[in-house]
């Protein structure tokens, strides 16, 4: 078996995946976060994120959305106005190169009750080594914030509530299949060179085109998100899958 020869950040997940046709239309347009590459992608997107290369759980995450005749940058709950992504660029200039930013594609995320929402699929080995779906959640965004991150105030959802406004009965019920297997598929193609990573954390976006997009995957997954929910069955499989008993 081939050994995983480095670890990648944000950035080489998205390099490496898309070299996978069928993974290429899932993703969301990924760069380093250079002046040059933000300006671009502003003119191509309207609006961006900045994320930490390895950062987790949502921190240290700014959107940038152009408007008229302005440039607004969002962290947080907080906002601020600049006329320029010059005079925007240089308050950021230092944490972007000292945590070695990427920029990425904004998404306009579908909402539920007017907040924000992602999936987090967790994928797992079984005792045979195949990858198996063991969990699939919502992560709602709290009001005014730019991540759904349930570390960062997000709130974990039943996947079927906050689809209910969007999708009736059984159309609902194969959307959801369809975001698991785009959760596995993901899954299979990074373990490619995660091979001895027993769990991913796959987090999928849907815009309000109803299209999906994969924004990152975990390689270590954060399981506690699914004990929120009242209903304990997917937790209770993934705690039995992480023992190695799936």
């Amino acid at each position: 078996m081939k050994k995983v020869k480095y670890k990648m950040g944000k950035l080489g997940k998205y390099d490496f995946m898309k070299k996978y046709k069928m993974m290429r239309i899932f993703l969301p347009d990924t760069r380093k976060a250079t002046l040059s590459n933000i300006k671009i992608m502003l003119r191509l997107y309207g609006s961006v994120y900045l994320k930490p290369d390895e950062g987790t759980g949502g921190h240290g995450i700014y959107r940038i959305t152009r408007g008229k005749n302005s440039l607004i940058l969002r962290t947080g709950s907080n906002s601020r106005i600049f006329s320029s992504l010059n005079d925007l660029y240089t308050p950021i200039q230092s944490i972007l190169n000292r945590d070695n930013y990427i920029v990425q594609e904004g998404i306009e995320l579908l909402k539920h009750n007017n907040r924000p929402f992602d999936i987090r699929v967790m994928v797992q080995k079984n005792r045979k080594g195949t990858l198996d779906v063991t969990g699939i959640i919502g992560r709602q965004a709290k009001r005014n914030k730019v991540v759904t991150n349930f570390h960062s105030g997000g709130t974990p959802l039943p996947i079927d509530t906050l689809l209910q406004s969007h999708l009736r009965g059984e159309s609902r019920k194969k959307y959801i299949q369809i975001i698991e297997k785009l959760g596995k598929d993901a899954s299979t193609v990074l373990g490619e060179n995660y091979r001895s990573k027993r769990a991913f954390g796959v987090d999928i976006a849907i815009d309000n085109k109803m299209k999906l997009w994969v924004l990152e995957i975990n390689t270590r997954p954060d399981m506690s998100i699914f004990n929120t929910l009242k209903n304990k069955t997917m937790y209770n499989r993934i705690l039995r899958y992480s023992k190695n008993k799936g």
